[in-house]
């Protein structure tokens, strides 16, 4: 017996999914996005934010496909810029 009974229309082309026969890949890239960031010379940043802000950034990041870390580096980038840019000049 069946653990599902779904309706499937007759008019579909083809499944709405594809399997993954490419494997497994989490991970695959691990080394050189550590390499990557060695040479960037990023450094560890921990810091607290609301709760509802930081669901909202990473998911925010994970929409637009950059990692978090890439995302504060723009956030933080443009904060700095900002201050500069309204301080007095001289």
């Amino acid at each position: 017996m069946p653990r599902h009974e779904f309706e499937t229309p007759d008019d579909v082309p083809e499944p709405p999914l594809t399997p993954n026969t490419g494997g497994v890949g989490a991970g695959a890239d691990l080394g050189r996005r550590r390499k990557a960031a060695a040479a960037n010379d990023w450094k560890s940043f921990s810091s607290y934010l609301p709760e509802d802000l930081q669901r909202r950034f990473r998911a925010e990041c994970a929409m637009s496909g950059i990692e978090v870390r890439s995302g504060l580096d723009q956030a933080v980038r443009t904060w700095l810029d900002s201050r500069q840019a309204s301080k007095p000049a001289g």
